[in-house]
């Protein structure tokens, strides 16, 4: 069974974590930095290590940059986790994937995607030797970051930073695309802002089921999600929206006996496609056009500057 270090200030996150991973790994933990970074020095059966950024001693970026500039080949590669609140692992999130982060894990992330994150840790001996992973685990980027798509529906801050990632460099390419629910005010006015919510929500989670791996996808209003993604043409980004409209406008959703209309139009922009814009103009021109298919109808894709839109039907 594989070793996890858990490095946290509070009992209560160990605990809980702890809890997590019985049963598919063996725990140690440390209260503060300095502790932890004795343990990995002594105990060479650690595989991975999951820390919070604010633990006493030595700090949980000051951790990670003392094992990636370790001349110990097993220190130097040793996996690294966050695990804090939304807000501030977005603060120490363009740090820390200098240095080498392999992943986050926010507070209240479930058992199941806790253990789905952590899955390329429970490899065998032989296949970590031979530095594999399992087939349905992505590996690294190659950036010194991790996949956001493991962080499954992001909020609009970590969706934001994740574009801002994927386009870092003059020459990466990708796409934006933008969904948001037709009449989305009128199902809150009937249902309520929780139950439009999970509506919404569960329509986004089955769109995310469809992305491939570097695809990251989050929240950007009520009602309204964007995707980013590698495929740059948007002809393909058309294509999907057409088929994401389809679907929706199709699905028999019955929500206190009623069943509920449902259908989302959509605006996406592209880069090189839309020009070497940064990814903050990239979301804005999609948000646009967003707007653009909205004002043409529901269910319509506008992913052109001005122009007619193509309809989810066609």
């Amino acid at each position: 069974m594989r070793k996890i270090l858990l490095v946290h200030q509070s009992r209560v996150v160990r605990g809980t974590l702890a809890r997590h991973l019985a049963g598919d790994f063996q725990i140690v933990e440390a209260l503060d930095g300095e502790s932890a970074w004795q343990t990995l020095v002594l105990d060479h059966d650690v595989t991975c290590v999951i820390a919070g950024p604010d633990v006493s001693r030595l700090k949980g970026l000051d951790l990670l940059e003392r094992l990636r500039r370790s001349k110990l080949k097993r220190l130097k590669q040793l996996p690294f986790y966050f695990v804090g609140s939304e807000t501030r692992i977005a603060e120490i999130l363009p740090e820390a994937e200098k240095l080498g982060l392999d992943g986050y894990i926010l507070n209240g992330t479930e058992k199941a995607a806790i253990l789905e994150r952590l899955a390329p840790h429970r490899a065998t001996a032989g296949e970590a030797a031979r530095g594999e992973m399992p087939p349905s685990i992505p590996a690294r980027s190659g950036k010194g970051g991790m996949g956001f798509r493991d962080a499954g529906l992001l909020s609009r801050t970590l969706l934001e930073t994740g574009i801002q990632r994927m386009l870092a460099s003059p020459g990466d390419t990708g796409a934006i695309l933008v969904f948001e629910a037709d009449g989305y005010a009128g199902l809150e006015t009937s249902f309520g802002k929780a139950v439009a919510a999970r509506i919404t929500e569960r329509f986004a989670r089955l769109v995310q089921s469809k992305l491939t791996g570097g695809d990251i996808i989050g929240h950007y209003r009520p009602g309204c999600f964007a995707i980013a993604t590698r495929c740059h043409r948007l002809d393909q980004c058309a294509a999907f929206a057409s088929r994401v409209a389809r679907s929706a406008a199709s699905a028999r959703i019955v929500v206190q006996g009623r069943l509920v209309p449902l259908s989302f139009s959509a605006g996406a922009a592209s880069r090189p496609e839309d020009g070497g814009l940064s990814g903050e103009s990239l979301l804005h021109l999609a948000l646009c056009r967003l707007e653009e298919a909205r004002a043409a109808g529901p269910g319509q894709v506008r992913v052109h500057g001005p122009g007619k839109p193509l309809r989810s039907g066609g």
